[in-house]
């Protein structure tokens, strides 16, 4: 049986930004080929783009050059919403993002809601139950320790099974304990749901638990990729 065709290639992908002195460039990726199911880490270091090219991956901005396609199509100018990111992209970002005036079960709560999560109490609820946090389901962020926080905004990103699941540092503010629950959590629900997984992390400890990674270089015009090939 062959492979499945890719859910994620790009080529040639460069974003830059303009500063007083002239262009930045803050990633050059001149390939990456990857399916549904796979997990990439994605390293380098600080400067190399590792959070840019997430946020590219997620539409929150825009490339300067090259070319994305996801699932067949290029990344289409309607991928640049709030709509798209909410059905096709779960995020777990650094600082986490949690909604500091609702509880916890609210927060999952209202992001089911802006996805379409059929039985959304349940689904939530089961999450929180599966990462040890479903006492805390009433409490507000401010009154939850950094790995609670860590583990619902993983609850968060997975809730609706997206089909690219980026996780930027969710490793960093976090003891070896934690870390490693969330990053046990974090491979299980995304092989669980099938979904593209890809985390940037400088952990390497994290690194090691990948099969594939993409080594970023800073401000060169190419970058490496170490792991199994597509």
């Amino acid at each position: 049986m062959g492979l499945s065709n890719p859910l994620l290639e790009i080529h040639g992908l460069r974003k830059e930004y303009m500063q007083p002195g002239g262009p930045v460039q803050a990633l050059y990726l001149d390939f990456l080929e990857a399916r549904a199911g796979d997990a990439i880490a994605v390293t380098g270091p600080s400067g190399s783009g590792k959070t840019t090219l997430l946020h590219l991956l997620a539409a929150l901005v825009r490339p300067s050059q090259g070319s994305i396609r996801f699932d067949g199509r290029d990344l289409p100018a309607a991928a640049y919403s709030a709509r798209w990111r909410a059905l096709s992209v779960g995020y777990v970002f650094q600082e986490m993002n949690l909604l500091p005036d609702f509880s916890l079960l609210e927060n999952l709560l209202i992001a089911a809601e802006i996805s379409g999560v059929p039985r959304a109490f349940d689904r939530s609820l089961s999450l929180l139950c599966r990462l040890g946090i479903e006492d805390l389901r009433y409490r507000r962020p401010a009154k939850l320790s950094l790995g609670e926080q860590q583990r619902a905004a993983v609850a968060r990103a997975v809730l609706h099974a997206p089909p690219l699941l980026l996780a930027d540092e969710p490793t960093a503010s976090l003891d070896a304990e934690n870390a490693g629950i969330v990053m046990n959590l974090l491979l299980e629900l995304a092989a669980e749901s099938k979904s593209l997984l890809l985390v940037a992390t400088h952990d390497e400890a994290v690194k090691k638990r990948f099969p594939r990674v993409v080594e970023l270089t800073k401000n060169i015009e190419k970058t490496g990729q170490r792991g199994n090939l597509p």
